[in-house]
């Protein structure tokens, strides 16, 4: 990555990301998750596949991390802005513990195969030891409210719940069930008249758990909804007039959102934020931002939303036409994403400063990568993994994933039988490289952790040439 910072305090943690090809371009050599520092220190490399959305997240008070995969040919069929997968979770040794594996045998798209029925948009683990994802499915509706025929093929994007120990569905909810079709902002185009191009109308992107309550965000009808555990929606925010709460402020709009995120403030209040993209197609170069909304609760028009954040570098502003995440942090920044652009930045507490950029990085060309979401994340991991060790008379040791490691400690044989120890050395990023005495006949290292002297997990024995 190519990184810009101030020098100013930044928020500890580090950057969780997938590093992809933008669409119809083949620019980026690894397609892969990463953790990096955010001084561009490489933490973890993972494997080639499809894993959106990467994480940490938290699962019975214990730190995992998340990913999407596609399954069957949906993994490689082409599809644009959705999926048909499962969900792995991996425990703080990089081994899996468990897969998600969504069956409520729904309708594919023509000529799409997938056991698995997670959609790419969503994993998000609950404080109740859930998981909330998207699932698509294909269905008829009218459409002729909005030019469409009145048998017209769509994607109704569920929220669905489920209990990761038992696999019990704990909710289920269908848009279409709930809102008009004409809702939708996007132009249905000659879609829809048959079961291999469903009209996308909706495009849930994001679900959020909120004691008891469901924050649901739907990218094509510019509009979040917070929907009670029967499914009934309890209030709307929307774009054009505020809806349940009346009109917005000026001169602030969102569209063609993401990552819809609430917390409380008060007894009586709380903080909506987004990722608001402002464009819907590539062409298009309106500056997205960090959008973030106080609302009164329960929504009252004479108290109307009030801005508190937005964010955007002034100086090298982002279009980003689909994708895209915001979070705010322990201390009070905010780190965002920006999806089909491949840069992410921190920013300051100052909330709706143009002048508090932090940091920013850079992981590809513009247009040429992207990633569906980017955090900063506190992670501590000691691989299951041995860590890899080559040398000639000079040693060079990495540990995929590690996060704790602060030294090595060096073991060398001089003849075939008697082992010294000849030291420890310091870790210096992600590959530490170290000199070995010229009669060395094979080496081994030791990884430490933090403060102590004890050694957690050594390589093998390297027989030198």
């Amino acid at each position: 990555m190519q990184i810009n910072a101030t020098g100013e305090s930044r928020a500890p943690g580090l950057i969780f990301f997938r590093q992809e090809n933008a669409a119809s371009t083949a620019a980026v050599e690894q397609v892969s998750p990463f953790i990096m520092t955010d001084d561009n220190d490489l933490i973890w490399s993972g494997p080639t596949i499809t894993a959106t959305n990467f994480r940490q997240q938290l699962l019975y008070n214990q730190s995992i991390i998340t990913y999407w995969e596609g399954t069957g040919n949906a993994a490689d069929a082409g599809l644009v802005g959705l999926g048909y997968g499962k969900v792995l979770l991996y425990d703080n040794k990089y081994e899996l513990i468990q897969t998600i594996c969504l069956q409520l045998n729904l309708t594919q798209p023509d000529g799409i195969e997938s056991d698995c029925e997670a959609d790419v948009h969503e994993s998000y683990i609950t404080n109740r030891n859930s998981i909330l994802v998207t699932a698509y499915n294909v269905t008829q509706t009218d459409a002729t409210s909005i030019g469409g025929p009145a048998d017209a093929w769509i994607y109704d994007p569920l929220a669905v719940e489920i209990d990761i120990k038992t696999g019990e569905i704990l909710f289920l909810w269908s848009p279409l069930a709930h809102v008009p079709i004409n809702a939708t902002q996007t132009a249905i185009d000659g879609t829809g008249v048959n079961a291999s191009q469903p009209f996308d109308w909706f495009h849930m992107n994001s679900i959020q758990w909120d004691d008891g309550n469901y924050l649901i965000n739907a990218r094509n009808t510019w509009a979040s909804y917070y929907v009670n555990s029967q499914g009934d929606v309890l209030w709307e925010i929307n774009r054009f007039n505020g809806g349940t709460f009346g009109s917005l402020p000026e001169n602030i709009s969102f569209s063609w959102q993401h990552d819809a995120r609430i917390q409380p403030i008060s007894s009586n209040q709380s903080l909506i934020t987004w990722f608001a993209n402002d464009n819907s197609v590539e062409s298009t170069s309106n500056p997205s931002q960090a959008l973030g909304l106080l609302l009164t609760l329960p929504p009252n028009t004479e108290h109307p939303p009030q801005v508190v954040i937005d964010l955007w570098d002034h100086a090298n502003p982002v279009s980003a036409y689909s994708q895209g995440a915001v979070s705010r942090l322990d201390n009070g920044n905010y780190i965002v994403g920006y999806g089909a652009q491949p840069y992410i930045k921190e920013f300051g507490p100052k909330d709706t400063s143009d002048d508090d950029l932090l940091w920013s990085a850079q992981f590809a060309a513009p247009n040429q990568g992207q990633s569906y979401r980017a955090y900063k994340q506190e992670w501590h991991a000691t691989p299951a993994s041995k860590p890899n060790l080559t040398n000639t008379l000079r040693g060079y040791v990495s540990w995929n994933g590690a996060t704790d490691v602060t030294s090595y400690m060096v073991y060398v044989w001089k003849n075939d039988s008697t082992i010294e120890e000849l030291g420890t050395v310091a870790r210096m990023g992600f590959e530490t490289k170290f000199s070995l005495p010229a009669d060395s006949k094979a080496v081994q290292i030791g990884a430490i952790e933090g403060t102590s002297s004890t050694v957690v997990r050594k390589s093998d024995v390297v027989y030198i040439a």
